[in-house]
């Protein structure tokens, strides 16, 4: 849906305003009231002058505007505030008759048009527009383009668990400065009909594998839902942490955190050497001391399972995958900030000591590339990986169908909504 801002403006002479009209009767013109400047300003290379004359804006409430000015099409220019660059504005032109969004220090307004133009300013709204001469922006922001997390993986059909080993160029984590992301969307907590042991040693067992990041000797991260615990608990095996904390995620593991079904979770789980904290989006649900004994100084990442990969008749069947989607899988070599998870719910733009990023946005194929610094070293070819089951390697067709668009999956909400 379209957001329009409405705003209330007056007309602006090219170079004056008529404001009194002496009495005609003897003949005489109107008179006019030079407009009044305000305190913003035009400047940049317009008319050859390299960034050195400011072409003054004249002001209605949170509107300015700078009437007729010529451009050419080689023309970059940024407005500033009282001819200083203590505050200025810049932004990315976006077409003629609408509006831009720009912030302070912006990059530099490069319209590429020829003739002469308004340049308008909401400060309200922090948007500028370059309109034609005469015209009158509405501030109509245009419909949004289409998200650009599309497409998931639709991971409820076993046959898509994979497998994959990584042999050159390992990554290798220190376990006092890392983090892991995974967000998911689980549609079911089920139950499987499987009961281990015998007399009264017997117990049920349920368990909604989403994955597991490890090395060869499966050190690291092996994360189990509603594993003996109430449906929608999570527990994760963090001897990688120096911990050896297979408890259940809540409050220092006393109380089961229950993680919602029909929801977008991004599950962040940050080492930094004294605490691991846990975060369900930019919640933080539990954390507790880290101590990493020196068995563990280094990890390798040597291997990384999409949800139950083992059905071999020893206990771990088939019936322990995970029902849902996955949007992205992360590893970080630094213990990312409250505020640095926050930010990293949908996109990164910072990717500073992002090794590994798995985006599961494909509509087609069977590659999934490794966007992070360790590049191709990690590129996920399903069809290399070993299927769920670990008899056969897993099939491109398998993994073709597994691309899903959300807008055609009802009930399945939009990856990174607003």
């Amino acid at each position: 849906m379209k957001k329009v801002f409405k705003f209330a403006l007056i007309a602006f002479a090219a170079a004056a305003v008529c404001v009194a009209c002496k009495d005609n009767k003897g003949g005489d013109e109107p008179e006019p009231t030079p407009v009044v400047e305000s305190d913003w300003s035009v400047i940049g290379s317009i008319a050859g002058d390299e960034w050195k004359v400011d072409i003054a804006m004249a002001q209605d409430g949170d509107i300015f505007v700078a009437k007729s000015v010529t451009l050419t099409a080689a023309d970059e220019f940024k407005i500033r505030y009282q001819k200083a660059w203590d505050a200025n504005r810049g932004g990315t032109f976006v077409a003629l008759g609408q509006p831009f969004a720009v912030e302070h220090n912006g990059v530099n307004i490069k319209p590429g048009l020829d003739g002469k133009y308004d340049i308008y300013y909401n400060s309200g709204l922090e948007l500028m527009e370059v309109t034609a001469e005469g015209a009158t922006p509405d501030w109509t922001l245009p419909e949004p383009e289409k998200a650009s997390w599309d497409y998931v993986m639709d991971i409820h059909d076993y046959n898509r668990n994979s497998e994959f080993h990584f042999t050159e160029d390992k990554l290798v984590i220190d376990p006092k400065a890392v983090t892991m992301q995974w967000k998911f969307y689980a549609d079911e907590w089920h139950d499987y009909d499987k009961t281990r042991g015998e007399g009264d040693a017997a117990y049920h067992v349920w368990c909604n594998r989403l994955g597991q990041i490890s090395n060869s000797a499966e050190k690291g991260w092996l994360l189990r839902f509603n594993d003996g615990g109430a449906k929608g608990s999570l527990r994760f095996n963090s001897d990688v942490f120096g911990n050896n904390n297979s408890g259940y995620v809540g409050v220092n593991g006393d109380k089961m955190y229950i993680w919602e079904l029909n929801k977008w979770h991004v599950l962040t789980i940050v080492a930094d050497g004294t605490n691991v904290t846990i975060y369900d989006n930019a919640e933080k649900i539990d954390e507790y001391a880290q101590s990493t004994p020196e068995v563990f100084a280094e990890l390798p990442i040597e291997r990384f399972d999409i949800s139950m990969t083992w059905d071999d008749g020893t206990g771990y069947p088939r019936g322990q995958e995970f029902l849902g989607y996955i949007a992205f899988t992360r590893i970080w070599t630094k213990a990312l900030s409250a505020e640095q998870v926050a930010a990293t719910l949908c996109d990164v733009e910072d990717k500073d000591g992002l090794a590994v990023c798995w985006n599961w946005n494909l509509d087609e194929g069977h590659v999934v590339a490794n966007q992070g610094s360790k590049g191709a070293a990690y590129d996920l070819d399903f069809t290399k990986a070993l299927a769920g089951g670990q008899q056969t390697y897993v099939k491109a067709t398998d993994i073709e169908g597994a691309w899903t668009d959300v807008n055609d999956v009802e009930g399945l909400a939009p990856v990174c909504a607003e």
